[in-house]
């Protein structure tokens, strides 16, 4: 079984997927109130230790992750919360980029 996420941006679409094993979600750009990169020890910190743990619609969130040092965080304005994890620090920056870029694309 692959165990990798992906992290689509399309700006056409207006739309950001996120896809893990037995998971995949959609956020619409205009729906996205923030994009952060942090650091991350890549660890899960609840009772669930699988590649996807969480709800979106929960204070937690839902937490993408296959081990790495980097997170993005994207909260909506309809107040769901999702975290991916990523191998390095500067791949979650890399994706924060492209996410604001396609909110630049859409804005235009």
């Amino acid at each position: 079984m692959g165990q990798k996420l992906v992290v689509s941006v399309n700006p056409e679409a207006g739309a950001v997927t996120l896809q893990a094993p037995f998971y995949r979600s959609s956020i619409q750009l205009d729906d996205i109130t923030s994009v952060e990169a942090h650091e991350d020890d890549g660890l899960n910190h609840g009772p669930v230790n699988w590649f996807v743990a969480g709800r979106a619609d929960s204070p937690e969130g839902v937490r993408l992750n296959t081990g790495g040092k980097g997170r993005i965080d994207i909260t909506t304005a309809s107040g769901q919360h999702y975290s991916v994890v990523m191998d390095t620090l500067q791949q979650a920056r890399d994706v924060k980029q492209a996410i604001s870029a396609a909110w630049q694309v859409r804005g235009a």
